[in-house]
């Protein structure tokens, strides 16, 4: 994708709150009952706003879904702007193979090799070898969302929900991608109107999907709740936020290059500030606007905010986003998504617990170290030996700037 359209600061930018969202909810959540007396979790409380952005920082998952949606369709786009053939499915289905594969397997060899022994008893890999030789497999395939025993992955790195969706999302991309070509509004429209009845038939219907899913959870005695849960946590309940960072690309894309005017920079900042004020008020308590489905205001807030920070191009995106620190974390945020939930785990067992203010700084410090090392070690070994198109320089030339070079999404 990089090799099509170059690096655009601000998605980086938005990676890198994302990530930063997550890790900060993870830490809230995780140490406020048995770390009562973690300074960092009384100034979070202390503070309303504060309060209700770090219990909801899942939402960096979303935003996570709508930047995948807004940079993965664009070189269908692009090819089709200047009359050129569609991209080839093998060399995108190739590219998403080393872009994601190879640190997620050094990742999930810490998590059995590492986290289990550690987090675990010891003799569990042995009492429990069925259960963990299914983990295993799963989390190899990529399947590991699909069942309840598999879901939690160990319950030590829930967050790799998330890789399996995107992993099917790129799967289906190469049939979604040209639908979107021809028609970007009726496409969209068609995979927001496929989530809101995926997620209305997971917690309402779907009784057989269901009654099977709690028989092969029926050794756990898992409740109907949970597998509702599941379900409607599955890749369809997300496709409108891809949709909708397809037309936040989309217009990113006619937009480049074209400085917007003052009024037109006003109206966009206005725009943000008010979607990001819904999505505030949308999750106070009581603030169910939609009802059931209020969820739908999610993917549009922050896409509303996407649009105006990354794909109209005003000037206040670059302090906001395209800052070094940010960028930075944006560059390194697949790999601090990866450790960021075992490390904390193993940060919360076995650091001292006296460490006070010092606590947050040193597990950021830890994960931040072994991510970068990830990202160039792991990362970057698979990204190196791919060669820019005389294209890629050409749309670089727009689309770049003097800070730091992302990796290819």
């Amino acid at each position: 994708m990089r090799d099509e359209v170059g690096f655009i600061p601000a998605i980086e930018g938005l990676r890198g709150v994302a990530v930063l969202w997550v890790v900060a909810f993870h830490y809230v959540v995780l140490r406020e009952s048995a770390f009562a007396s973690d300074p960092w979790i009384a100034a979070v409380k202390a503070f309303d706003i504060a309060n209700v952005v770090a219990h909801h920082g899942f939402l960096g998952v979303d935003l996570f879904f709508l930047i995948t949606g807004f940079l993965l369709v664009l070189p269908w786009f692009r090819h089709a702007d200047e009359g050129r053939p569609p991209p080839s499915t093998r060399d995108f289905y190739r590219r998403r193979a080393r872009r994601i594969l190879p640190a997620y397997y050094v990742q999930l060899a810490f998590l059995f090799l590492v986290c289990v022994p550690l987090l675990r008893a010891p003799t569990s890999l042995f009492t429990d070898f069925v259960f963990y030789a299914v983990n295993l497999v799963a989390h190899v395939t990529m399947l590991h969302y699909t069942t309840p025993i598999t879901s939690a992955s160990l319950t030590l790195n829930g967050a790799l929900w998330t890789l399996a969706l995107e992993a099917q999302y790129y799967l289906l991309l190469p049939l979604l991608a040209p639908l979107f070509v021809r028609a970007p509004s009726r496409a969209a429209a068609a995979l927001v109107a496929v989530a809101l009845a995926w997620h209305w038939a997971s917690y309402n219907d779907l009784a057989p999907l269901v009654a099977f899913e709690m028989k092969i959870g029926a050794a756990w005695a898992i409740p109907e709740g949970t597998i509702r849960h599941l379900l409607a946590t599955q890749l369809p309940a997300y496709m409108a936020h891809f949709a909708i960072g397809i037309l936040a690309g989309r217009a990113w894309l006619r937009w480049r290059g074209k400085a917007p005017s003052r009024a037109e920079a006003i109206a966009w900042i206005t725009a943000a500030i008010a979607a990001l004020v819904v999505l505030y008020a949308i999750h106070r308590p009581g603030n169910q606007w939609l009802g059931e489905h209020t969820w739908v205001l999610i993917p549009v807030t922050l896409g509303v905010a996407m649009m105006a920070l990354a794909s109209r191009g005003i000037a206040l995106a670059r302090p906001l986003l395209a800052n070094r620190p940010l960028l930075w974390v944006g560059r390194c945020s697949y790999s601090v998504y990866l450790y960021h939930l075992p490390l904390l785990l193993l940060w919360n067992r076995y650091a001292p617990r006296d460490l006070g203010v010092m606590s947050l700084p040193i597990y950021l410090a830890i994960l931040f170290t072994v991510a970068w090392a990830s990202y160039e070690y792991v990362e970057r070994r698979y990204l190196r030996e791919r060669v820019p198109t005389a294209s890629a320089v050409t749309m670089a030339s727009v689309c770049s700037s003097a800070t730091p070079q992302s990796t290819d999404e």
